[in-house]
């Protein structure tokens, strides 16, 4: 390869380079310049959506553990209007607390005459104190049936045995009593188109809360004198006859006045047929006791 190569040749290839870093491009005063009046008429076709503020959401689904990554859905909420044989549906009837429930137990107890039960219920009539209110009631009217009799050999030549039948006795009336009548109440409105705002849900949670006084004065009944049994079943026929009688009375108040005494009436005189077999058959003067037979000595 000669010298002479116009590419290797560094006399006619020479390359100058300036330095343009402390310049700065100027525009001329001359150049084309478009007036800001005509960006004012100027209208998009459309507008950007603006743009959520993810800070707040982001130090709160922070704080709950929630991946942001993940666009997730929330579930919906299950109605309160479902089917009757949803667990759905039964849901709203224990969403109660423990101040709730104790403040309807002790108005449970108060027979006052210028009061209804059935507010003391609102916003929502519940389950959940009722069901405790039976399954209390049931064990202690057994444990205490039989505690009764066992108080009632005490101290005499019998031999004392513990009656099994009268857990499921008691279950049986008991549950039969709060789920029937106010079945029978309730449909019996129904079926007369009454305009008493009385419901199933609240008449089975005033016939559950209305048991409550059974509780103490089932453990009571132990005490092995009669007139001291029969001053407390008395004193239960009052109150607890007595809030029912008067709430059903201010209920059942739009009804023609012979009508409602008639309706009053019978349910009042079915409280009272079961606290008379609540104290002659578990609290019973005689005690299921089988003498003791002598045995005679080998010969």
């Amino acid at each position: 390869m000669s010298d002479k190569d116009p590419i290797l040749n560094s006399e006619e290839f020479n390359i100058d380079f300036q330095d343009f870093s402390n310049t700065v491009a100027s525009i001329p005063n001359d150049a084309a310049t478009i007036p800001t009046s005509q960006f004012s008429s100027f209208e998009p076709a459309f507008e950007p959506e603006p743009k959520a503020d993810t800070k707040l959401t982001f130090e709160t689904n922070n704080l709950l553990g929630n991946n942001l990554l993940e666009d997730e859905e929330e579930d919906p909420q299950p109605p309160v209007n479902t089917a009757f044989w949803s667990f759905q549906f039964y849901q709203q009837y224990f969403n109660v607390d423990d101040a709730m429930v104790l403040e309807r137990l002790m108005y449970a107890c108060i027979p006052s005459p210028n009061s209804n039960y059935i507010e003391k219920l609102k916003p929502i009539p519940d389950f959940y104190g009722p069901l405790w209110v039976c399954i209390t009631l049931i064990f202690s009217t057994a444990i205490s049936g039989n505690m009764a009799d066992w108080f009632a050999t005490f101290g005499k030549d019998t031999d004392w045995e513990y009656d099994f039948k009268k857990v499921s006795i008691a279950g049986t009336v008991i549950f039969s009593y709060v789920t029937v009548i106010p079945a029978l109440l309730s449909g019996y409105l129904w079926w007369r188109k009454s305009s008493a705002e009385i419901k199933l849900a609240d008449t089975l949670s005033l016939y559950g809360y209305c048991l409550t006084l059974f509780i103490p004065i089932s453990l009571l009944l132990c005490i092995n004198y009669e007139w001291i049994r029969w001053l407390l079943i008395f004193g239960l026929m009052a109150t607890s006859g007595g809030v029912l009688t008067l709430t059903l009375w201010k209920v059942l108040d739009q009804e023609p006045k012979q009508l409602s005494l008639i309706i009053t009436g019978v349910l009042a005189a079915l409280h009272v047929a079961l606290i008379l077999l609540f104290k002659m058959y578990f609290f019973a003067p005689t005690a299921t006791s089988t003498p003791i037979t002598p045995v005679a000595p080998p010969s």
